[in-house]
């Protein structure tokens, strides 16, 4: 629903206004919603009618919700007067949706003040939202009010951003989707805040209706992610949204007509993951939309800054998406220093002593576009709010910034806004779960606002859009104390409220306010590089108002240097001389005591220069192409460096730390640790690559986001450069810049520096100066033990001038002046002499005395190398008189009299060149006179009239310097001219001796005082009855001074922007050092102009010693300049130190490519160097002067001595300067480039034409080669002739060599060639023809030094100590040498495995895995049993590669390169390219390749390179494509069921071969197995496109295209590499892996060396070696074993397989096979899959090579066999009570065993009545399946899809009933591939046989236990090796097994098991057949039945236990014989106990 209210009149609404006149406005506000009305002026009834539209939410109106009004006066105050204010309850609606309500108004009070106003409400439906099940859509229930009539629509969407996504990293890319078209951005790197500003269009031809029905689709992937995984977020909305829509900031109303066209503007899309939870917010996205009917335009959006719109009015989000509320507290607590906004609340400039007229100020913080204001401050500089500015807001929040202005009030207009301040929520809060986590928090401290200069003049009125915020401020306007806090909110709905703060506030935040006294010390040293010069310049140091001379808040102190006249430098800038003494300034501040927050600043910026130095040096490695090792030593030792600086402990917190101190503290220390672990995993993975190299770049971010703090209280050290009472320039460094601290300097303190100063206003390509600037900042009592830099020395002085004017009759006086007669500089200030007394501490030393300031003295000639003397002949006549008899006299430029002609001597040091003459260039007659009324007259023709009285005519004389001349000095100066400065007013500049227009002068006094502490000082004066500060003039004399000579040495440029249509550049360069500047001649119409030109740089002037020079050399600037027709234009600037040896023999300096830089953007470089020279020192020090000096001052350095110069160099051919010197500059060579031209690829339109008649130029070193034309472009693309050359003298080696420019021109009608793309060519050492030999030795050594290193250290080595009660876990096998995934250039090292794998197995069947390649496939990704039987057989390997094998190789560019031109629109081209023109920045490609070499001096003897290489002409080639296998196919066109029915198409040209044969159902990673052959020809079809297509997948039942991948055939037919057809390792003549090329390896090689011109190789007689570039190899070098090469039948020739090795070691190709992405050109640059693939070409030929059989192993049909015997200590359930207390426990045990992807399980029989878990089975069970051997898996047959899965065979021991137990007791989970071996021993079998086992933590013991005394239960027996096997290569395995169950997470043991395990083939299996468990047959082993005691007298179990223990042992035949020995002992005994007895009875009856 929404809420229409019309705001109709007011009635009878009170008088609020004393003056009797009221303006009214209403405000209107429901559910969080305020709108405003406009004004109505003075009246008390008066007639709004105004329509207020309210949305509703799903929520609709609820019980709470309420309409109110408030009415205001307007123009009273920021807010206005409330008049009345009224409530109307919104529920009421429910039931009458219209009424009409008369509402009566309350005043603050709530009492009522007799006003009323008068609404009419109306709640009316719109459609209804409901969900769709399954979607997150949004569909309308009905639209029926929408035309149905159909045109052609154009819905246009422009994605503006995406903010906060949650996947990192991340490369984003915005997918839209309506119906079946699919469109997307392009692709945004590394950002997880991506900005687009892209524009995606789609046309329809349908109605309204229809469209309103249509379903937008919004996805946002992660293009570093391939298919599911690469979704990011996704949202949907029907079209119906954009008709509904009520976009803000605009006119129109959001719901329009039909004819119309309908907007959305910027709305945020929440996105979310369709298979997460709905909390889970992905990001956000802000878009807009329009749909347009043809004919209608489209509505231009507002011009509305992002930030300042009401984001939350503007969120859609999914209907699972609930709004979550938060309460953000903004504190505004008080401001100081508010700057004035016009002129009349500024200082006037005449008036510095008025009162201050102060800005009517308040605070308006903006967040999400919701505004909060404060009270209104009248007339307040330092204005006390104490408010608290609540927002409740809902989080997640899109927008991060919170807009802080301070504005003030204007009662004439707008308000005018003082300054702005972006507070970033991200700085000052952290989202996590832990504790590290926290809600946003600041404070309580100060921000600093800064904007334009706070004075209020003419020039920065132009300046106030810095006040805004948008572009950096610069100059200080003020500061506000606050705080931001959140708190939980339990009210709905976006609002924002302005309250009182708590009582308590301001108690708790002055514990913060505790300031502390600094002290800011400037010394400059050195002001040079000055483009203006009109009047004086002085420099000001200001640090927030401290500092500044026209604040009024603070005092003055020694913030401004002195007054001084800048002298030109003799060529193009101008400079200021301070050779009198230093200026500098000290400026004494309060703030308060944040020293730890800028240590701790200082530290962490500390570590990231020193990475970022690091990391620069690395990217220097890589682009001089150093070796690997280097590069990875590099990385190794900054990556280790940055690992020790993020252990350094962070600084202790004061008390008075803020919350935020605190938190920060810990989310540095935990953002530091967390990189530290991140960094030592990218020290093990360090590999010299560009990627690498980008991911320290990341590191280096990371480092940045360490180093952000929020609360820095102190302002910015700003320095103004001031010319006539106007900032014109300004340098703004932070403070903790220059920050002196025992913890953690800054940077730059105390360290002499070359600062820019950029123009006020300016855009940056110019600089206003260029000073040598010594700041140091420091609290007050570090300044007392601080030292003046240099030795140096303070001088002070009290400074006044006295001003006077001509009055009456020539005479000069003070009186009348609008000045006073001693004043400042200005003229501001009256300082009289009498008035100056010395301030407490400070005493004078001298008198006042005259001294004018040095640029005063000299004459316009100072500085000049050569200058015109200039004086007019004047004559004048009476009327009627003729020119025969005139009256003459003379007069200079300024029309003022002087001393004739002939009278004007010559100065000393000055040659005359050109005597006097007449000035013949000016207009004039034949004499050379011009004619006017009057010598005054500005009208002078060069014809004469009646009416003419005065004539002249202009002599010149032309002279140049030839010695110094000689300068007065100071004193004779003021002897001369009493220190006059004469001018025609104040205003202007000021200049030495008097002149007839000269109407005022001035002369400078000063007088100097000391004090024996020295600091800062001020004089105190009483000015109009007001206390006024007067700051002396502060100067710094240094005792040293030494001079030195610099030369720099400038040679040439490459890749200059020329500004010209042409393309060409007339350049020259500007050199400066110090003082001074000399030009380079002009090179005209080049591209890579040549000066090589040295300029020397004489008498530079450096004050300290020759150890503290070292460290403050000068800089060189070197401007580079284009001269054009309209002037000179700045391309850019290079700077650089020079180059010292002080103390060292004189070595050469090197020429190196220095960048040019212009707006902070690369613009070419400048080939250079600089060196600098000591030529004197200053001489000794006096005894008296050392007697004198002060302290501080420190003594010459005697020691140290000048060094001897070399020679000058050799003069410049022009006559302008030197030339480089031998030595430095090139040795020129003659020098041959070789073109090979192959011909243009991909030509574009420029300026909306197409290019259709190019024309190739390649120029270098000033000589230009133009290819011939292309006769037809369109079949044949390629130019008639390839090769070309050109000799050129170039210099040596290919460091100094100037680029190779290429110019595509296009030759159109009418003459015209515009330049239509370029392509600079700066390296290009790759194409000398040694280079291969070069590249080849330096890999060959780099792995011979890599393998004598892995020998001596391997990396994988460990040492393990055993002792007899550990258990060892150990692999049967052993390890052996592996294979590499991808190389370019093969060694002679061992391949390395592609990765640790846990199992090693060898397998007998060899035969069996050779037979196939993909078994050459699985033995390269991973699987060991395979690689180590091809390794142990030496069979042929192959390369994986994991991306496109061009990326590996260069893009194969190594024969024919392909340069894409650059679009010359991108340099300055056409301006009225079309849209589509201007996203690609190329306007084609060339190919071709150079070879460029030096020539013998005696002449040109070779052949040509290129000079056999045939003309491009059409190929025809075969093509065999391998199509194996698509890995993870995306889903798009099947979002349900995420499946697809792939097969395959190939295109190549016009042919398409759609081969639904290689249809697979259902399946996302298809093993097509498919071979190809095409033919074609180069170039007119040179790419081959292989498509993955979806069958049937729309709706309409037609294919969809899952993505392609194109292969360039032409780039791979041509490279030297070969990857036409991979190398095989070995030469086999037969079998599955037989040779398939079409030449021989012997052929391959000759071929290959002719083309790199290397000898051919020479073959022993028998073949077993070969010698090729002086290197020889041998066979047995890689064949190791000679049994495995007897088999003639399969090997080939011993020669064959030489020259096979040979071409191996070399580099080329091997055979491989490639993971290529495939792409859907809807969605570029978004993998939908990979396609692994490989590809032979060949010459067309009848009868091409066989192909190679890719056919896949079937699966081999396995049985496995499982006997369980025992099972032992099984810990069950009480479930059967036992009959006494001690007896045992009885279950039923069965024993279930499951194989992986078995149905069901299978179960044994069961053991009744099992006592204690123990139960005896022998059974047998039995799997049958099917074994990939490759795979290592087993493979289940399916209709579809064949299921591959791990073989783990899984037994458990279950009750026998399942009422019982429905759980297992036990498990047991084997893996076949991966099996512990069965122990021998029961108790052997321990848990630690179960990989990857964990032990749990002991139980918690029970505190109330009683303890059992006993003896300690010794440990457990355990076995002495553990050892794992592959089942499928042991075949069997039996033993002790643990089982266990798993409990919280962890294993438990819980009883054992003993099995017998093994597995055969189906055909073994036949041979030894086995029933299963006990049946027939029972055999292969024959199992017998077990022997099992089941009972109810449980008395007698342990005797029935015992005989069968007896009965089943081992030891049972020796139990037997000891039962009968022992049977046979009883009765022996007997017999001779009894014996005695028996013998006598037998006797005594025998007697008897």
């Amino acid at each position: 629903m929404s809420l229409d209210v019309l705001v109709k009149e007011g009635i009878s609404l009170p008088l609020v206004e004393k003056s009797g006149i009221q303006s009214t406005m209403v405000v209107c506000s429901f559910q969080g919603y305020s709108i405003k009305s406009k004004v109505f002026d003075n009246d008390l009834n008066p007639k709004w009618n105004e329509l207020f539209t309210f949305p509703l939410g799903k929520r609709g109106i609820t019980q709470d919700d309420c309409v109110e009004i408030v009415v205001y006066t307007f123009r009273t105050d920021a807010r206005g007067k409330v008049i009345g204010h009224g409530k109307f309850p919104a529920i009421s609606l429910l039931n009458h949706p219209e009424q009409a309500k008369q509402i009566k108004l309350k005043d603050t009070s709530g009492v009522e003040n007799g006003g009323s106003a008068i609404l009419v409400f109306h709640a009316k439906p719109v459609d209804s939202i409901m969900e769709t099940k399954g979607d997150r859509l949004a569909q309308p229930m009905n639209h029926a009010d929408l035309s149905v009539v159909k045109d052609v629509y154009q819905i246009r969407f422009l994605i503006h951003e995406a903010r906060q996504l949650t996947h990192t990293p991340c490369d984003p890319v915005v997918v839209l989707t309506i119906g079946k078209d699919t469109k997307s951005t392009q692709i945004c790197e590394d950002s997880i805040d991506p900005v687009y500003n892209e524009a995606i269009s789609f046309v329809t031809y349908s109605s309204p209706f229809e469209i309103a029905k249509d379903v937008v689709h919004l996805r946002v992937l992660n293009t570093l992610r391939l298919d599911d995984a690469s979704l990011v977020g996704e949202f949907k909305f029907v079209m119906m949204t954009a008709f509904q829509s009520d976009p803000i900031g605009w006119d129109e109303p959001g719901y329009l007509s039909n004819d119309a066209c309908r907007t959305m503007f910027r709305k945020w899309l929440i996105i979310t993951h369709p298979t997460e939870s709905p909390k889970n917010i992905k990001g956000f996205v802000n878009l807009s939309m329009s749909i347009m009917a043809s004919g209608q335009k489209l509505l231009a959006p507002p011009q509305v800054e992002p930030l300042l719109l009401n984001v939350f009015s503007n969120v859609m989000r999914p209907s699972e998406v609930n709004a979550q509320y938060q309460r953000l507290v903004v504190r505004i607590l008080h401001c100081e220093d508010v700057a004035p906004m016009s002129a009349d609340d500024a200082v006037s400039e005449n008036e510095t002593l008025q009162r201050l007229a102060l800005s009517d100020p308040y605070v308006a913080v903006s967040y999400s576009g919701v505004e909060g204001l404060t009270d209104l401050m009248y007339a307040e500089y330092n204005p006390v709010f104490f408010q608290d500015i609540i927002y409740n807001i809902e989080v997640p929040t899109v927008t991060d910034t919170l807009i802080i202005r301070l504005v003030d009030r204007d009662l004439d207009g707008d308000d005018d806004i003082i300054a702005t301040y972006f507070l970033k929520l991200s700085s000052i809060s952290y989202s996590s779960q832990d504790d590290i986590g926290f809600d946003p928090t600041f404070g309580p401290c100060f921000i600093n606002f800064s904007g334009a200069p706070r004075e209020i003049t003419e020039y920065n009125e132009q300046l106030q859009y810095l006040n805004d915020g948008w572009v950096p401020g610069i100059g200080f306007r003020g500061r506000m104390f606050m705080e931001i806090f959140t708190k939980p909110s339990y009210s709905v709905g976006v609002t924002c409220r302005v309250q009182p703060s708590a009582p308590d506030a301001k108690a708790k935040s002055e514990r913060y306010l505790n300031r502390t006294k600094f002290v800011i010390a400037a010394c400059c040293l050195e002001a040079t590089m000055i483009e203006k010069a009109d009047s004086v310049v002085t420099f000001e140091v200001s640090c927030g108002e401290f500092g500044n001379a026209n604040s009024m808040s603070v005092d003055r102190t020694n913030s401004n240097t002195q007054p001084t006249q800048p002298l030109f430098d003799s060529t193009r800038y101008y400079y200021l001389n301070w050779d009198a003494g230093a200026p500098a300034a000290l400026v004494v501040c309060e703030w308060e005591d944040v020293i730890f927050r800028l240590e701790t600043l200082n530290l962490l910026q500390r570590i990231y220069d020193k990475f970022e130095a690091d990391i620069a040096d690395v990217d220097d490695a890589i682009q001089l192409e150093l070796t690997d090792r280097t590069i990875k030593s590099k990385m190794k030792n900054s990556l280790k460096t940055l690992i020790d600086n993020l252990k350094l402990d962070l600084p202790e917190l004061p008390d008075h730390c803020n919350e935020l101190d605190k938190r920060l503290k810990a989310l540095r220390r935990f953002r530091m640790d967390e990189l530290i672990v991140k960094l030592g995993r990218m020290i093990k993975d360090v590999n010299p690559s560009r990627d690498f190299y980008n991911e320290m770049l990341l590191a280096l971010e990371k480092v940045g986001v360490i180093c952000e703090e929020p609360q820095t209280d102190i302002p910015d050290v700003v320095i103004w450069m001031i010319m006539k009472n106007i900032k014109i320039g300004y340098y703004k460094a932070p403070i903790h810049w220059f920050l002196e601290s025992n913890v953690a300097k800054g940077k730059f303190s105390g360290s002499t520096r070359h600062i820019p100063f950029q123009y006020v206003g300016g855009d940056g390509s110019s600089i206003a100066t260029l000073m040598k600037c010594y700041i140091w900042f420091g609290s007050l009592d570090q300044y007392y033990k601080w030292r003046v830099p240099y030795g140096g020395t303070y001088t002070a002085f009290a400074e006044t001038y006295e001003n006077q004017a001509v009055m009456g009759a020539g005479n000069w006086t003070s009186k009348g002046l609008q000045r006073p007669g001693f004043s400042d500089v200005n003229g501001l200030l009256a300082l009289p002499k009498i008035n100056f007394e010395p301030p407490n501490g400070w005493f004078w030393v001298s008198e006042w005395a005259v001294t004018p300031d040095f640029s005063s003295i000299v004459g316009e000639d100072f500085g000049l190398n050569s200058y015109t003397d200039e004086v007019f002949e004047v004559q004048t006549i009476e009327i009627g008189d003729d020119w025969s008899n005139p009256l003459l006299f003379w007069m200079n430029s300024r029309m003022e009299l002087t001393i004739p002609r002939d009278e004007v001597e010559n100065p000393e040091g000055w040659e005359v060149t050109v005597d006097w003459h007449v000035d013949t260039m000016s207009p004039g007659d034949v004499e050379g006179y011009q004619y006017a009324l009057d010598p005054d007259s500005s009208d002078y023709c060069s014809s004469a009239k009646s009416y003419h009285l005065c004539r002249r005519r202009l002599w010149l004389r032309s002279r140049v310097k030839v010695g110094a001349s000689r300068v007065l000095t100071i004193q004779e100066s003021v002897e001369k001219t009493g220190g006059w400065e004469y001018a025609k007013m104040f205003t202007t500049k000021f200049h030495s001796g008097e002149m007839g227009s000269d109407i005022v002068r001035r002369r400078r006094y000063r007088r100097q005082l000391d004090s024996f502490k020295f600091g800062p000082i001020t004089f105190t004066m009483v000015l109009n009855n007001q206390k006024v500060k007067v700051p002396a003039q502060i100067l710094i004399n240094f005792p040293d001074k030494h001079f030195f000579e610099v030369r720099t040495h400038v040679y040439s440029g490459r890749a200059l922007s020329s500004p010209d249509v042409s393309g060409y550049c007339n350049t020259f360069c500007c050199v400066s050092v110090a003082r001074q500047t000399q030009n380079t001649v002009t090179i005209w119409q080049q591209l890579s102009p040549c000066w090589d030109q040295t300029m020397v740089f004489k008498d530079i002037s450096i004050v300290g010693k020759i150890r503290e020079i070292k460290q403050a050399l000068p800089q060189v600037t070197i401007n580079v300049y284009h001269r054009g027709p309209l002037g000179d234009e700045h391309l850019g600037t290079v700077t650089g130190m020079p180059h010292e040896s002080f103390g060292k023999p004189y070595d050469p300096v090197k020429l190196k490519w220095i960048p040019i830089v212009k707006n902070g953007e690369n613009a070419g470089d400048v080939l250079a160097a600089f060196e600098i020279f000591w030529t004197s020192k200053p001489e000794p020090v006096a005894e008296e002067q050392k007697k004198t000096k002060k302290k501080g001052q420190t003594d010459t350095d005697i020691s140290e001595e000048p060094e001897d110069i070399p020679f000058d160099p050799p003069r410049h051919p022009s006559g302008n300067g030197y030339q480089v010197p031998p030595g430095i500059r090139p040795i020129l060579k003659n020098t041959r480039v070789e073109v090979l031209s192959w011909g243009l690829r991909h030509l574009k339109f420029w300026a909306k034409k197409p290019i259709d008649n190019p024309l190739l130029e390649i120029e270098c070193g000033g000589a230009m080669l133009t290819l011939p034309k292309i006769p037809d472009l369109v079949n044949l693309p390629n130019f008639p002739q390839t090769s070309h050359y050109f000799d050129v003298l170039l210099p040596q080696g290919f460091t100094y060599k100037p680029p190779i420019n290429i110019r595509l021109l296009d030759q159109r009608a009418n003459g015209f060639s515009p330049l239509v793309g370029k392509y600079v060519l700066k390296s290009f050492s790759q194409y000398d023809p040694e280079y291969l030999k070069k590249k080849l030795a330096a890999a060959e050594l780099e792995g011979s030094s890599t393998t004598e290193e892995s020998e001596g250290t391997p990396e994988n080595a460990e040492s393990i100590s055993v002792t007899e009660t550990e258990t060892v876990i150990v692999i049967e096998e052993e390890e052996e040498e592996g294979c590499c995934n991808c190389c370019c250039f093969a060694t002679k090292k061992p391949l390395a495995p592609p990765g640790p794998i846990p199992i090693i197995d060898e397998s007998d069947d060899w035969e069996f895995l050779s037979m196939y390649w993909w078994s050459r496939y699985y033995a390269m990704q991973g699987n060991k049993l395979i690689y180590k039987t091809f390794k142990k057989h030496e069979l042929p390997l192959l390369v994986v590669y994991e991306k496109e094998i061009e990326l590996y190789f260069n893009n194969f560019s190594d024969s024919i390169q392909q340069f894409n031109m650059l679009r010359t629109e991108k340099l300055g081209g056409d301006p009225d390219e079309d849209e589509d023109d201007e996203k690609d920045p190329y306007t084609g490609m060339y190919k071709g390749s150079f070879r460029i070499y030096e020539l013998s001096n005696d002449g040109d003897d070779r052949d040509l390179i290129y000079g056999s290489v045939p003309t491009a002409g059409s190929i025809r080639i075969s093509v065999r494509l391998y199509a194996l296998q698509a890995i993870g196919l995306a889903t798009p066109s099947r979002l349900k069921d995420k499946t697809c029915d792939p097969f395959i198409s190939v295109t190549l040209g016009p042919k398409t071969i759609a081969d639904t044969t290689s249809l697979m159902k259902r399946n996302r990673n298809p093993r097509f197995c498919k071979i190809y052959n095409m033919d074609t020809y180069i170039p007119n079809y040179p790419e081959l496109q292989v498509a993955i297509i979806d069958s049937e997948s729309t709706d309409e039942g037609r294919d969809a295209l899952i993505g392609q991948t194109k292969v360039d055939l032409e780039d791979r037919f041509l490279s030297i590499k070969r990857p036409i057809c991979g190398l095989t390792e070995r030469y086999m003549i037969s079998g599955p892996h037989k040779w398939r090329d079409f030449m021989l390896p012997t052929q391959i090689l000759d071929e290959f060396c002719t083309a790199n011109t290397i000898p051919l190789p020479s073959y022993a007689e028998d073949g077993t070696n070969c010698v090729i570039n002086d290197e020889m190899y041998t066979i047995s070098e890689f064949e190791k074993h000679k049994e495995n090469f007897e088999d003639t039948a399969i090997w080939g020739p011993l020669k064959e397989r030489t020259a096979l090795y040979v071409l191996l070691e070399l580099g080329l190709v091997r055979d491989y096979a490639e993971k290529r992405k495939l792409i859907n050109p809807v969605m570029p640059g978004v993998p939908q899959g990979k396609m692994l693939m490989f590809t032979d070409i060949f010459p067309y030929m009848l009868s091409p090579p066989e192909p190679m059989n890719i056919d896949p192993p079937l699966p081999v049909d396995m049985e496995l066999r499982l006997i369980v015997f025992d099972v032992t200590d099984v810990e069950t359930v009480e479930e059967v009570p036992p009959l006494k207390p001690d007896s045992d426990t009885l279950h039923d045990l069965m024993i279930r065993g499951q194989f992986a992807g078995d149905p069901e399980a299978q179960v044994s029989e069961i053991h009744p009545s099992a006592v204690n878990g123990n139960g005896a089975f022998n059974w047998r069970f039995l799997f049958r399946f099917g074994y990939a051997f490759l795979d290592r898996k087993r493979c289940i047959p399916g209709e579809i899809e064949d299921q591959l899965l791990d073989p783990i065979l899984t037994i458990s021991v279950v009750d026998g009933d399942p009422s019982v137990a429905p759980e297992p007791y036990a498990f047991l989970h084997l893996d076949l591939t991966y099996l512990p071996r069965g122990q021998p021993k029961e108790e052997w079998g321990v848990m630690e046989m179960i990989p990857g086992y964990e032990e749990p933590p002991p139980p918690t013991p029970d505190p109330f236990a009683e303890e059992e005394e006993g003896e300690e239960e010794e440990p457990p027996p355990r076995p002495p090796k553990i050892q794992y096997l592959n089942l499928f290569k042991k075949k069997k395995s039996q033993g002790w097994w643990p089982m266990y169950k798993k409990i919280d997470g962890f294993l438990y043991k819980t009883g054992r098991i003993k099995l017998e395990i093994e597995v055969m083939t189906k055909p073994q299996a036949e041979q030894r057949p086995a029933g299963f468990g006990r049946a027939d047959p029972n055999e292969n082993p024959e199992i017998d039945e077990p022997i099992r005691v089941s009972t109810e007298f449980p008395e007698i179990d342990v005797k029935v236990k015992t005989v069968k223990f007896v009965w089943k042992s081992p030891n049972k035949p020796k139990m037997i014989l000891a039962g009968i020995a022992q049977l046979l002992g009883v009765v022996s005994f007997s017999i001779i106990y009894n014996l005695p007895s028996a013998l006598l009875s037998y006797l005594i009856s025998y007697i008897g």
